[in-house]
């Protein structure tokens, strides 16, 4: 896996995942492989969501900042043979095409610091 920014990575860090809190706390899951991740990073907090699409899955997220409006400047997706990047919204969400089941990582560059998210599963 070749990374899009090549400057030292932070690990940003899991503080929820749908799959292991009580069903009433979280958002309706439709579909086993279905699931919804909070991370912080940084100062910031990323809210990623996947869900089934077609043939596929999408990967829905954005990066929310408590006192200002972040700026993304990439976002990309590396699965186990893709790359896919994505546009990045003035408000910080974005949404990404995933073809392929396997663990992927996403990479997303803030400017000064980029993180890295790890361990995201498609079943």
């Amino acid at each position: 896996m070749t990374l899009h920014n090549p400057m030292p990575h932070k690990e940003a860090i899991l503080i929820m995942d749908s799959r292991t809190t009580p069903a009433s706390a979280v958002r309706y899951q439709s579909f086993r492989g279905t699931w919804s991740k909070l991370y912080k990073a940084g100062d910031m907090y990323l809210d990623l969501s996947l869900k089934a699409e077609g043939r596929g899955a999408v990967l829905v997220g954005q990066v929310i900042a408590e006192a200002y409006q972040p700026m993304v400047l990439n976002v990309a997706l590396y699965g186990p043979s893709q790359r896919e990047t994505g546009a990045v919204s003035e408000y910080g969400i974005f949404r990404l095409n995933i073809h392929e089941k396997g663990e992927h990582v996403l990479e997303f560059d803030l400017g000064k610091e980029t993180f890295l998210v790890r361990g995201l599963e498609v079943l």
